[in-house]
């Protein structure tokens, strides 16, 4: 595994890889909420080679093809950002919303309401996302 941020593995836990990266899921059940943490010491989306830009291209859709189309997760809007003003390391948000969700219309940065993932949640989320993207690769949940 490359090396990640310790202060995004503090919120958020490493699921697996995809050709672009590390993909790290948000430890809060309120959102469908993904992280794409590219391999190298980027800060700045300018700084990551163009191909990897474009695997991670092809990541984001993927990702968010298995948001909106998981009957489960009931996503009818997909937030896509690069903010990095905490974490200098890049990293990519892919954060499915839904009107029902605790932050809405809001953005889900800085809101203060929080929910584990409750017992084989998790591991439901990530089995589907398993079978739905087939350039994903389950590290296991850790």
């Amino acid at each position: 595994m490359p090396t990640i941020s310790e202060r995004l593995l503090s919120s958020a836990i490493h699921i697996g890889e995809m050709p672009s990266g590390s993909l790290l899921l948000m430890a809060n059940a309120h959102y469908p909420w993904f992280l794409i943490v590219p391999c190298g010491e980027f800060v700045e989306w300018i700084d990551i080679p163009t191909e990897t830009q474009q695997r991670m291209l092809t990541d984001i859709n993927s990702l968010s093809q298995f948001l909106l189309h998981d009957s489960a997760l009931k996503v009818g809007k997909i937030n896509i950002g690069a903010i990095g003003n905490i974490v200098p390391q890049f990293h990519l948000h892919i954060v499915g919303r839904h009107t029902e969700d605790p932050a809405w219309p809001g953005p889900v940065w800085g809101h203060p309401e929080h929910r584990d993932y409750a017992g084989g949640e998790m591991e439901a989320l990530v089995e589907r996302l398993t079978n739905s993207v087939s350039d994903f690769q389950n590290a296991g949940i850790r």
